[in-house]
């Protein structure tokens, strides 16, 4: 199949090295750099983002603000799939503009950017969310994830954003509370440590637009981590150790 990728940051440019294994794979990103490496990694570019557009799917990996800015103003009106970690604001807009899209976001990733985060198996048994506009499974985008490596998922775009706020944005900012706990003394840190703070290191423009985009759901999941630290804070100040063992158990039961 043809395949066209539009942003080969750490996300668009794995998904471009993996499916080139099976696919003929063009790509366009408009850092210079960038498209020498994809170059030197065999895959095809094009001088212009309008040259992608004969393909049999256009795979859109843009920053979620330069996402939101094609989607409103794009005339292409073939199949696209996308992989942004927030998916109702871009999947109102496609239904509004009646766009052949489907909703993706690879539960995959690592705290580099750009080329230097590429990994063609990167997506390797991971969960690949679909969302649908009509309801309706397209087997042809389920068996292009597939080939990734990854396992598709269907899901309602709501509750993919609800879920991805619990487990994935929320957990960036604890991820910077503790790196923000323990920065004065990280030259003592341990592995735990550097396994708490790590989604702390990702790449701080893509979080923005996580918040910006998913804001209420990660208001809720956020507010609930709060209240959750508050239980241990007044538990530790009265050493109510019994309750505080209660707590710890009915999280790790």
């Amino acid at each position: 199949m043809k395949i066209s990728v539009l942003g080969a940051g750490c996300i668009g440019g794995s998904i471009a090295l993996k499916l080139k294994e099976k696919h003929h794979v063009t790509a366009f990103d408009r850092d210079e750099e960038t498209m020498k490496a994809l170059e030197e990694n065999g895959i095809e570019t094009v001088s212009k983002e309008s040259d992608l557009y004969d393909t049999d799917l256009l795979v859109l990996a843009l920053p979620m603000s330069v996402e939101e800015r094609f989607l409103k103003e794009t005339d292409f009106s073939g199949k696209i799939l996308d992989v942004a970690s927030v998916k109702t604001p871009f999947m109102e807009i496609a239904r509004e503009r009646e766009l052949n899209f489907t909703g993706g976001h690879p539960m995959a990733g690592n705290e580099r950017k750009g080329k230097s985060g590429w990994d063609r198996e990167m997506f390797g048994g991971k969960i690949f969310f679909l969302c649908s506009l009509d309801g309706k499974e397209d087997g042809m985008i389920e068996n292009i994830v597939k080939d990734l490596g990854a396992r598709p998922l269907w899901i309602d775009y709501r509750i993919h954003d609800e879920i991805v706020a619990a487990v994935s944005h929320v957990q960036y900012l604890i991820s910077l509370s503790a790196r923000y706990v323990g920065k004065p003394f990280e030259e003592y840190a341990g592995p735990g440590y550097l396994s708490n703070t790590r989604l702390s290191k990702q790449n701080m423009e893509m979080a923005l637009d996580m918040i910006r985009y998913n804001k209420e759901n990660i208001l809720k999941y956020l507010e609930n981590a709060r209240n959750f630290l508050n239980v241990f804070y007044h538990l530790i100040e009265k050493e109510d150790f019994e309750n505080l063992k209660k707590a710890i158990k009915e999280v790790i039961s």
